[in-house]
């Protein structure tokens, strides 16, 4: 008697079912411009990565319901696999990572308040205990105000430029997520914003333990309240403006309601040059819940940075976790 046995029929539908969200999400990576069909696709395409586990389900699936030869049909979900992992390369990119021991000439700080709703103090902190030189803070609102005048924050970070959004009674329901502010310890010289945009992206000049760079803090809409006409549009706005400081030491830091596989984030970082600063999987996005799922707060750099290191940690009061990356500039 064989002791081969195919999948049960049941156990193979719901292996193709898997199969078939893994291969969904393969082809949003392959022609990104789909991305943009509709808004539920935009958002859809946030969770990439996440076709490995359809992947790894379909496998076990096929392999707990075959005997014998009959498991070799899970060869067809494991080689699926492999290729759908190529979409973490990104984020362990080792090209622009800096040597071993290399002092870092920059540390810039990101974070999306929430609304202004962030823990202030906590933040300071952060700010404080990790030597911070430039802090990009997106969704800054009255409420945050004490980072602009509190004398704790003036001796760390005294230097300050960007806009302030409104406060609301219910952030949730009428909320204003127009204000970005860059704090710097030494001083900065404006260079210009975008309009046109929901939120302010400005760019600034700063100097940073004797090297002179430019810092963009950026916060392009999203997909689900600009819809996926702001999204893209929104995106290039930001890329167009960013492309302006080709060839200067650049430095893009915020919000930038993307992750690496999506379509305005590789326009992004095919329109100015830039890469991303990268320290393996680390997501940033929703932080109030049990876990991060992906990664949309990023710190990019042109050509003239190093990756030193990239560090993400929790502030009470918002749904991001905070960005440090430490950088080398040649």
């Amino acid at each position: 008697m064989s002791n081969s046995r195919l999948p049960h029929p049941l156990a193979a539908g719901f292996a193709i079912g898997f199969g078939a969200i893994g291969s969904g999400f393969i082809a949003l990576d392959l022609v990104p411009q789909w991305q943009t069909t509709t808004e539920r696709i935009a958002l859809a395409s946030s969770f990439i990565p996440y076709g490995l586990l359809a992947w790894v389900s379909a496998a076990a699936i096929l392999v707990v319901s075959a005997r014998g030869r009959g498991r070799l049909v899970a060869l067809i979900p494991v080689l699926a696999l492999l290729a759908n992992s190529l979409v973490l390369y990104p984020y362990f990119n080792p090209t622009y990572a800096a040597p071993a021991g290399t002092p870092a000439t920059l540390r810039v700080m990101a974070l999306n308040l929430h609304y202004g709703q962030a823990n202030t103090d906590q933040l300071l902190a952060e700010v404080t205990s990790q030597d911070v030189d430039v802090l990009v803070l997106t969704e800054f609102t009255e409420r945050a105000q004490a980072v602009l005048t509190d004398s704790r924050w003036q001796q760390v970070l005294p230097y300050h430029l960007g806009t302030t959004g409104r406060s609301a009674p219910n952030p949730r329901f009428d909320s204003d997520t127009s204000g970005t502010q860059v704090l710097s310890r030494t001083p900065i010289t404006e260079l210009g914003r975008t309009s046109g945009t929901t939120a302010t992206n400005i760019a600034v000049s700063v100097e940073a333990n004797g090297h002179r760079l430019v810092v963009i803090g950026a916060h392009p809409v999203n997909a689900y309240r600009g819809k996926v006409n702001g999204w893209v549009s929104e995106a290039q706005i930001l890329a167009d403006f960013a492309a302006g400081f080709a060839g200067q030491p650049t430095v893009l830091v915020g919000d930038l309601n993307s992750v690496p596989e999506q379509v305005t984030l590789r326009n992004l970082l095919t329109t100015t040059g830039l890469h991303e600063s990268v320290g393996g999987w680390q997501p940033t996005y929703p932080a109030d819940r049990l876990v991060p799922l992906i990664t949309i707060d990023h710190v990019l750099a042109s050509e003239q940075f190093r990756t030193v290191s990239i560090s993400r940690f929790k502030i009470a009061g918002t749904d991001h976790l905070a960005t440090v990356a430490a950088l080398a500039q040649s």
